[in-house]
């Protein structure tokens, strides 16, 4: 892989209505340091990177979250974008991703399973951040959702 010059910053969310219930998720990229502002992000949504957003069907949200870390490693690998910092508002998932606690559910085995060997190869800062930071990734995932 290729080391990109400017940091990138990939925000990951994901969204469930219900707990289980409909699912997806929201990522967003972004080159250098700058905070882009969701309304910034609406007014011109290519001063992203790149944008993922999917329905994922019934899931939780710590599955739907998840899928949002997988895709965004899924796309470091395609881009060949080394060493980001992951920046996701899921104290659970960041906190399993950094060893920190342990996955007692056997619906997140096989995601964190995946997760880690993904990062194995891209390398990724992981970041835990509130909920206010994570904005775009949020409007991304409930735009899936609402999306016909």
């Amino acid at each position: 892989m290729n080391p990109v010059s400017e940091p990138i910053n990939i925000y990951c969310d994901g969204a469930s209505r219900g707990n289980p219930g409909p699912a997806s998720f929201g990522v967003a990229a972004f080159s250098g340091n700058e905070d882009v502002s969701l309304g910034r992000f609406k007014n011109d949504e290519k001063t992203a990177l790149f944008t993922i957003e999917q329905k994922l069907g019934n899931r939780t949200n710590n599955e739907a979250e998840y899928a949002a870390i997988l895709a965004a490693l899924n796309k470091c690998i395609e881009l060949k974008i080394e060493a980001p910092r992951l920046i996701s508002d899921s104290e659970l998932v960041i906190r399993q991703l950094q060893g920190r606690y342990k996955v007692k559910g056997e619906n997140l085995k096989g995601p964190y399973a995946e997760a880690l060997r993904l990062a194995a190869v891209v390398k990724p800062q992981l970041v835990h951040v509130p909920r206010e930071k994570n904005q775009i990734a949020d409007f991304l995932a409930n735009r899936a959702l609402d999306t016909p």
